[in-house]
């Protein structure tokens, strides 16, 4: 509060002498409503100027009469209720200024009481420091200003966030905490080993640090005397699963405690050592606070170091992201795709997985063993919110999507049973056009989903989609359908049982447009096939667990000859880690056979090298023929020389 709150009558004021008015807070200096404002979420201030041929911003482009003074002693010339400078008053933006000439009421000077007002909200400007009247020196002219308190929201603070996406470290002064300290952020990252921060000076005399020395302990660090000593928190759940988690961390002079989120302080009173191995922290970090002072995270950014602001990692800013619903696993510095619950594989979840089904072969995936029991579906006809508990799966949604490629109809595309009468069909029909049935209750109901012959042998992409009872179609890059299932009929697909593919080998009574449609089968290629989470194709070529739950007959094989164009473009081959690292590993198999070839042509050489420079004239010495005799032979072939002798 402050002392303006009442209306303030101002007359005899000119816009060479002004009146001006201080806003004088109360309980708390100027710094603190300062403050207040600058770590807050949202403030607005209320602000109203009466009129009696008194004008207030002299609009639309005149020298104002009447403004107001804000947090940094900066004269501000808009009013309440319209945006920031932009010398305009709020009836201009709701369009009900009095004159349409000017753009707030008091501008258009009448000799009637008329009024300008609104709140103030752009907080970098509140609060209001002091307000200047300066055309009420006419006569007749008068002017009443109230200015309403200050009210601001949230913790500005909270959000102060950055990321972490290289291992690197940012900075503040020396934390000097005296005989207390509490320390409390928001964090969360994917490493099981990291420090969150730590404060020390050259003597180790206010050593402080605080890490994740597991999965599931959170250790506080501090030095007590000549001592460093430690407690650590035991969470019964992972802190590495990427989630925001708050810490709270207290030091006194009895004890040091750790707390976080909802779970209870740890309390230890000084055993311990402390490990001083560094650990890099990759992740996000917000709201730090040492004993109540907030420190400005977001001044530290530095991208080149991989200091981001707010906590954005490698997942948005991906050159190339998650296809085909891949879920990205925040690296921070890097990124994964999780493709569990997709149909396809590679690392951006961008390889499909097919299957080519010669005449007569099928495949049978079994989404449950057992019938659902009377208990549960009883709880979810109670409690339909309540299905993805009792059931194990949502009775009114369905997501279904794969494509096909064939030249052979008719043929079942896509069959998935229950352990009711309850089933869903993808037929190719005769004529190469495609039909969806459902089964829901008592009541079947069909739609086509495209009138065009798609036995035409290229890929073609189907997509069905039911949230309640509304069903959305679609093929290939055509326009979407919606189809609505009224609300006398039955819109639960009740105990699914298995997928088919190929044909239809349930054991029962089958649909009579089922059993037309079944033979000869399907031939051809089918590629991504996904039910909600159950993809039958990659759990059996790509098996995750030692019995999946598929059964085939006949001849499928693995092929991607169904595979539709994605709508993102291929993945460059040169962009995918796997396909790098197997071409790493074969010029890595092709180096080591080079050199090994290069040792072998070197010693052959040196031993061919070696028998050349042996005398070709001597025998072996296991040879029968002495080699005198060798030597004897060659002396016969010399020229004789005779010597004279001369005598004295």
């Amino acid at each position: 509060m402050h002392d303006r709150v009442e209306a303030t009558k101002v007359t005899g004021s000119s816009i060479d002498r002004p009146y001006i008015a201080d806003v004088n807070y109360w309980n708390a200096s100027w710094d603190e409503v300062t403050a207040l404002a600058n770590t807050s979420m949202y403030c607005e201030q209320w602000i109203d100027y009466s009129c009696y041929k008194s004008r207030l911003l002299n609009t639309p482009n005149g020298r104002p009469f009447g403004y107001w003074i804000g947090r940094n002693n900066e004269s501000h010339y808009y009013w309440g209720g319209t945006f920031r400078e932009v010398q305009k008053c709020g009836c201009t933006i709701n369009q009900t200024c009095i004159d349409p000439k000017f753009q707030c009421n008091c501008d258009a000077d009448y000799r009637q009481w008329h009024f300008d007002k609104g709140y103030l909200d752009f907080k970098d400007h509140l609060p209001v420091r002091k307000i200047v009247v300066g055309d009420t020196n006419r006569t007749g002219s008068e002017a009443h200003f109230t200015v309403g308190p200050l009210r601001c929201h949230g913790d500005r603070n909270i959000w102060n966030t950055i990321a972490f996406t290289k291992p690197t470290y940012i900075t503040f002064p020396t934390f000097r905490p005296g005989s207390s300290a509490d320390i409390s952020f928001h964090f969360k990252t994917y490493r099981d080993h990291c420090v969150f921060l730590e404060n020390s000076d050259d003597h180790l005399r206010n050593f402080i640090r605080v890490e994740l020395n597991s999965t599931h302990n959170l250790m506080f660090i501090f030095m007590v005397g000549d001592g460093i000593l430690n407690v650590t928190l035991h969470s019964p759940v992972p802190l590495n699963d990427n989630e925001w988690h708050f810490v709270q961390v207290e030091l006194n002079v009895k004890l040091a405690r750790i707390k976080v989120d909802y779970q209870p302080w740890a309390v230890k009173r000084f055993p311990g050592a402390a490990n001083k191995t560094h650990r890099p922290f990759l992740g996000c970090l917000r709201g730090l606070r040492m004993n109540g002072v907030p420190l400005d995270l977001e001044g530290k950014v530095n991208e080149e170091q991989g200091i981001r602001r707010n906590c954005t990692g490698e997942c948005l800013n991906a050159t190339i992201p998650c296809r085909n619903s891949g879920q990205c696993i925040e690296g921070y510095a890097s990124y994964t795709c999780d493709c569990g619950n997709t149909a396809f594989d590679g690392f951006y979840c961008h390889k499909d997985i097919g299957a080519y089904f010669e005449i007569g072969s099928w495949l049978r995936y079994n989404i449950r063993k057992k019938p659902i029991s009377d208990e549960a579906a009883w709880a979810n006809w109670i409690d339909p919110h309540y299905d993805n508990f009792s059931l194990g799966y949502n009775d009114t949604a369905d997501d279904i999507e794969f494509s096909f490629s064939t030249v052979h109809t008719p043929a079942v595309l896509l069959y998935i049973s229950s352990f009711v009468q309850d089933y869903i069909a993808i037929i190719l029909k005769t004529d190469g056009s495609v039909d969806l049935r459902y089964k829901l209750g008592l009541i079947t109901h069909k739609y086509q989903l495209t009138n065009r012959n798609l036995a035409d042998g290229y890929p073609h992409y189907v997509n069905i989609t039911r949230h309640n009872r509304t069903i959305k179609t679609q093929v290939d890059y055509m326009q979407p359908i919606v189809e609505k299932i009224t609300l006398v009929e039955d819109a639960r697909f009740d105990s699914p049982k298995s997928m088919f593919m190929g044909r239809v080998m349930e054991v029962g009574d089958i649909d009579y447009e089922i059993q037309r449609h079944n033979a000869p089968g399907f031939i051809g290629c089918i590629s991504g096939v996904r039910y909600n989470v159950y993809a039958p194709l990659k759990a059996f070529f790509r098996p995750n667990e030692t019995d999946p739950p598929v059964t085939t007959q006949g001849y499928v094989s693995e092929s991607n000859c169904g595979a539709f164009p994605p709508v993102l473009g291929y993945v460059p081959w040169e962009a995918d880690p796997w396909f790098t690292s197997i071409v790493i590993v074969i010029l890595a198999v092709l180096l080591l056979f080079a050199g090994m070839y290069s040792i072998y042509v070197y010693a052959y050489q040196q031993k061919g090298s070696y028998r050349t420079n042996e005398p070709k004239n001597l025998e072996s010495p296991s040879s029968s023929r002495p080699l005198t005799e060798t030597l004897r032979r060659e002396k016969k072939n010399l020229p004789h020389i005779e010597e004279e002798f001369r005598s004295d």
